[in-house]
């Protein structure tokens, strides 16, 4: 567990973990319209 303070000086505590090649799926529908002109098509096995 790790504990997170935004600029705003809100606390949380947050749970890390590495990533493992069964969350490929999970990432790659974070993947849309909106965020490739930001970000450009990112490919998920890199990540990885």
């Amino acid at each position: 567990m790790r504990t997170i303070t935004s600029p705003g000086g809100k606390v949380k505590t947050v749970t890390v973990r590495r990533t493992v090649s069964l969350d490929a799926h999970e990432i790659n529908s974070l993947i849309t319209s909106a965020t490739v002109p930001v970000f450009g098509r990112v490919k998920v096995i890199y990540l990885l």
